[in-house]
């Protein structure tokens, strides 16, 4: 198990802290670890599970020969 802090996570991500805390706050984050209030780990494994789950494949477009 890789654990990340939020400042791990967010490097990562490429994102700042203020948005993995909105992320948390509304439920939409990998799962994560509460060692105590303040300290928040997630697993490597977990967030690249998650990631993958966020995919999104465009739809095809047919182009019409018109």
């Amino acid at each position: 198990m890789q654990l990340m802090s939020i400042e791990d996570l967010a490097v990562y991500l490429g994102d700042s802290k203020r948005t993995i805390y909105k992320y948390i706050a509304s439920g939409d984050c990998p799962p994560y670890i509460r060692i105590s209030t303040k300290n928040i780990k997630f697993d490597r494994a977990e967030v690249d599970a998650w990631l993958e789950s966020k995919k999104v494949n465009p739809k095809t477009k047919e182009r019409s020969n018109k």
